[in-house]
């Protein structure tokens, strides 16, 4: 046989098993969860929605999508106010609702009080929810897996003695960033698929939060009025509770559904998770405050895990600042960061493996430079090389839950908490050419690879929809129905994870140029 024709006798093997491989969820819970045949997922709505595409044209776009590249899961930014944007606020008696909405529940045997799913009723907008119905349809028909990011309260639900946002971030290293925060020293560093032997000598860190004195290092700029990064006040988080229950009872239909629920965003991050009045956000939090923080945090994720419409994956989400101690941070204009490494002690300590919940990173930063990600051995900010420190680290934790609660039948095999999903990154174009950027994706994907337990991968973006949009990894003159996507350097970098190509043709694009994804 030749080896162009054991290539592609390897290719067709690799894609009839993907194929047969029953991913997703097996049966009725979140332990049920088996893994996509590819870590690759994808963030189009952005490109979808601006363009504003015809359901035709998005079925063969997905078709394409389907062909190059196999993704796994379809991550969409679900804004609970985006829902309820009529202003009427929810109440526990039926309201009035404008034209284009309708209350949700319809009748009172809808209410929690009387047997039903809901605490109030509420407005809902009919074009949120058929939209929203179609693009999960579009996934149904296609066979992927949809997800949901579950941020921005409407204004009736926010506290309004909340901060809310600055006006201006960028993306940079926090002041009074250091290398001397011991979290734990990493004593052999190979990446291997296999976390238990590829870390014997972990040292873990003391499981306590930690307090810091790190001071001010921005004066307070104009706050964004909108206050997306506001949790529910606390009288509203019963409405939080109900958003999540209707999501599952009125927009899924059938398989046609989300399976994986992402709640608020960055939370060690008060840009982006916002838990004030209840601290002082602009000010370094105290032990006590990030106690609150914590709980606070905590008690959403409990409150989306009774009433998710099962199986389905609740996740936490996280950003890539893990070591840094509680810090106001320069790139977001003096907001306070509690430390990703510290919020998730914290709810270990509070969720446990009681609560089911998952795991999401943002795994920002450059790949060719390591000296945000590791100093000295220890890990201030995790990047792609350092990825799989933080999977080890939260599988460590699983391990010893599991084994201090008797009776459990979770494993380290199904509990939710091995779950991984690393929903938001990329390069900006304006500081990158798309050269560097596809050689990146690939260096990625591979470092995705190797982490076991790391489930899924999205971008943040896919396809440029704006002239605004600069983090998009897609040009925007690849046609809609991506007939042309193979004349993007990032787009054939993109799809060299379809499974029927990593590690088994030679010529995918990462192989040939990055020397990654190549047959063994």
């Amino acid at each position: 046989m030749t080896m162009t024709a054991l290539t592609a006798l390897l290719a067709a093997v690799a894609t009839l098993l993907a194929s047969q491989c029953e991913a997703g969820f097996a049966g009725s819970t979140a332990s049920t969860y088996t893994f996509n045949a590819n870590k690759m997922g994808l963030d189009d709505q952005n490109y979808v929605l601006t363009q504003a595409l015809d359901s035709a044209t998005i079925a063969a776009r997905n078709e394409q999508l389907q062909s190059d590249m196999a993704p796994s899961v379809h991550r969409y930014n679900m804004f609970w106010s985006s829902f309820e944007s009529s202003g009427t606020p929810s109440s526990s008696s039926p309201v009035t609702c404008d034209s284009g909405y309708y209350m949700v529940p319809p009748d009172s045997s809808g209410l929690k009080v009387n047997g039903g799913k809901y605490n109030n009723y509420r407005c809902i907008s009919y074009g949120q929810e058929v939209l929203t119905q179609e693009l999960l349809q579009a996934d149904e028909a296609i066979g992927w897996e949809s997800a949901a990011i579950i941020w921005c309260a409407p204004v009736y639900a926010r506290d309004p003695a909340c901060a809310g946002q600055p006006e201006v971030a960028t993306e940079s290293a926090p002041d009074n960033y250091t290398d001397t925060y011991a979290n734990f020293t990493i004593t052999q560093t190979a990446v291997s698929a296999t976390i238990a032997a590829q870390l014997p000598t972990l040292v873990l860190p003391p499981q306590v939060l930690e307090n810091s004195t790190q001071g001010n290092v921005a004066a307070e700029s104009a706050l964004d009025s909108s206050g997306c990064s506001c949790v529910p006040a606390d009288a509203f988080m019963p409405d939080f509770q109900d958003f999540i229950a209707y999501l599952g009872d009125r927009v899924n239909n059938g398989a046609a559904r989300f399976g994986h629920y992402i709640i608020w965003n960055e939370c060690a991050n008060s840009y982006w998770t916002d838990v004030s009045p209840r601290i002082d956000v602009t000010q370094v939090v105290t032990a006590e405050g990030q106690q609150i923080w914590v709980n606070t945090y905590a008690n959403m994720i409990k409150l989306a895990q009774a009433v998710v419409q099962q199986p389905a994956l609740v996740y936490v989400s996280t950003d890539r600042w893990w070591g840094v101690p509680p810090v106001l941070t320069s790139w977001n204009i003096g907001r306070a960061h509690m430390g990703t490494q510290n919020l998730l002690v914290g709810l270990w300590e509070v969720l446990g493996i009681e609560t089911e919940w998952s795991l999401v990173m943002h795994v920002y930063g450059d790949i060719g430079s390591n000296e945000m990600d590791m100093q000295n051995g220890i890990v201030n900010a995790y990047g792609w090389p350092t990825v799989y420190i933080v999977a080890a680290w939260q599988n460590q934790q699983l391990a010893s839950a599991i084994a201090n609660t008797p009776g459990t039948s979770y494993t380290i095999d199904n509990a939710p908490q091995r779950v991984i999903a690393a929903t938001e990154q990329g390069w900006q174009a304006s500081q990158n050419d798309d050269q560097t950027r596809a050689e990146w994706l690939c260096q990625a994907f591979n470092y995705a690879d190797q982490v076991d337990t790391l489930a899924w991968m999205s971008w943040f973006d896919f396809q440029l929809g704006s002239v605004a949009d600069d983090w998009s990894l897609v040009p925007s003159g690849i046609d809609p129905d991506l007939d042309n996507g193979q004349s993007s350097v990032t787009y054939q970098a993109m799809i060299a994870s379809n499974p029927a190509k990593w590690g088994v043709d030679s010529s995918n694009y990462c192989c040939a140029n990055v020397n990654v994804g190549c047959p063994a």
